[in-house]
C-alpha cells in the first residue's frame, strides 16, 4: 500500500517521540514546516534540551533518505541532531540512525561529491541537483554506529 509522504514523515516524528518517552525524555513536535528541526526534546527538569530534525523512509523505499541539498550546510549548533527513521513494515522493529547534524552534513556531502565525480555512462558529467540521497547501501561503519545510538543526545 502506498502511503503519502506527509503521513510517512509524521509517523516517523511520532515514533521518535515515543522512543524518547520510553527513555524519560519529553519530545515535543514543532509546527509543520519548521525549517531546522521537527522535535524539541528535553529532560523532565528542563536542564538539557536538544533539537531533532527527523527524516523518515518508508518500508517500500529502496533509494534511501531523500534530503534537500541544504543538509550539507553545517549549522554549528551543538545540540542539533538528525534522526533518520527507517520504517521496516508493520510488526517489524524500526531503525533509528541518530547523527549530530554537522556530522551527517559531512557524510552526505562526501557521498554526493563521490557520486558526482563518476561520469554518466555516455562519459558526460552529471548535472547538479537540489536533492541529496543518503542510501543505506552506502553506509559505512560510522553510519551503522549511529543505529539506535540514543546516548549521543546526552540525556544519560
Amino acid at each position: 500500500m502506498k502511503i503519502s509522504n506527509n503521513l510517512v514523515g509524521s509517523t516517523g516524528e511520532y515514533f521518535v517521540c515515543g522512543e524518547l518517552g520510553q527513555r524519560g525524555i519529553l519530545g515535543l513536535i514543532t509546527p509543520k514546516n519548521n525549517p531546522l528541526y521537527d522535535i524539541v526534546a528535553t529532560n523532565e527538569g528542563g536542564t538539557h534540551t536538544v533539537l531533532l530534525q527527523v527524516k523518515t523512509m518508508a518500508s517500500t523505499n529502496k533509494q534511501g533518505w531523500k534530503l534537500n541539498k541544504s543538509i550539507c550546510v553545517k549549522k554549528n549548533i551543538e545540540n542539533l541532531f538528525v534522526v533518520l527513521v527507517k520504517l521496516n513494515g508493520i510488526g517489524q522493529p524500526i531503525d533509528y540512525f541518530i547523527y549530530k547534524y554537522d556530522d551527517l552534513a559531512e557524510i552526505v556531502e562526501r557521498n554526493y561529491n563521490r557520486y558526482m565525480s563518476v561520469p554518466k555512462r555516455d562519459g558526460s558529467s552529471k548535472k547538479d541537483t537540489d536533492m541529496r540521497w543518503h542510501n543505506i547501501k552506502d553506509f559505512t561503519k560510522a553510519d551503522w554506529d549511529c543505529l539506535n545510538h540514543w546516548d549521543v543526545l546526552g540525556f544519560g
